[in-house]
């Protein structure tokens, strides 16, 4: 008799379990990116550079090549306006040529000197000298990582495929290409960049500025946590702009779930509950349904409580 209690009792834990019940997220889910995708598109992109150096390119896109050169290097040495104007204006003269010639050299200009600049992050990372090189490649790149708290001394927070595709889109906007379909990076690309975005969100310099001057004034409790809370807030806003980015170029991620956890993160609880009842109306069954019910009652009670 005890023996057939057992199934019973397992059935009545298991269902225990299974039950919707409050809990906070804790969170945001990341995008992820298909490895093997990623290494042929490194692959693809290291034998367009190699290709291109064992036959030169048109004499037009070498010429594009190095007025980019020429004006990152004056970027990165915080030059005169009047030198960068002029500069600008050579590139947007050379690309005018370049583009008669069709995307592919100029695909293979962005592959040669992608190449180049992961060969030099690489020796930055290593050595801590920011060389010529590094930027005439990227010009003020390494000081924006910086200023986003994502390079600390000479340590960059981005892996190597991330910063492939960061430069991509750095190229890509210097040059107005990046509205063009054949320059956009691809979808895994986007997931692996934007999985580094949601898991290093931070507020915005001018944030952490104005919270950092804030706090040596701060002489109480209430005002260190005011603080805190400020830039818990910030965070997670910034969570939530890529998210909305994200969410325009990935239809499989899982978007009103994770504006669901970032708006409970950063205390929407209002909000919070109706991203998580959206989701759940859209995917009532699925690998993350037990857990959208249990947060959308934990945002229902922290509601009401507000």
């Amino acid at each position: 008799m005890w023996l057939s209690l057992v199934p019973i009792g397992i059935a009545v834990v298991l269902g225990s379990l299974l039950l919707p019940r409050r809990a906070a997220p804790e969170s945001v889910p990341l995008p992820l990116a298909e490895p093997s995708a990623l290494a042929t598109v490194a692959a693809a992109d290291l034998d367009l550079a190699d290709r291109a150096r064992r036959a030169p390119l048109p004499g037009v896109v070498r010429a594009l090549g190095s007025a980019v050169r020429a004006f990152h290097t004056l970027e990165a040495s915080d030059a005169q306006p009047q030198p960068l104007v002029d500069a600008r204006r050579a590139v947007d003269a050379a690309l005018v040529d370049a583009l008669a010639g069709g995307a592919e050299p100029l695909l293979a200009l962005r592959a040669v000197q992608l190449d180049g600049f992961l060969a030099e992050a690489r020796r930055f990372e290593a050595t801590g000298d920011r060389s010529t090189e590094l930027d005439a490649l990227a010009g003020s790149f390494v000081r924006s990582l910086t200023l986003e708290g994502w390079c600390q001394g000479h340590i960059l927070a981005p892996d190597a495929t991330v910063l492939r595709v960061m430069y991509k889109h750095m190229w890509n906007a210097f040059l107005g290409l990046d509205a063009r379909l054949e320059f956009k990076p691809t979808l895994d690309e986007e997931r692996a960049l934007y999985a580094f975005y949601l898991s290093h969100a931070h507020p915005s310099k001018s944030m952490r500025d104005a919270i950092a001057a804030a706090r040596r004034g701060a002489h109480d409790e209430r005002s260190c946590l005011a603080l805190e809370e400020a830039g818990r807030a910030a965070t997670e806003a910034f969570r939530l702009e890529h998210i909305a980015r994200l969410a325009a170029i990935d239809p499989a991620y899982p978007v009103q779930y994770a504006r669901g956890v970032v708006n409970f993160r950063r205390g929407d609880f209002g909000a919070a509950e109706s991203a998580f009842g959206a989701w759940l109306k859209d995917h009532p069954e699925g690998p993350l349904t037990l857990r959208a019910q249990n947060f959308l009652r934990a945002a229902a009670a922290a509601d009401r409580v507000e």
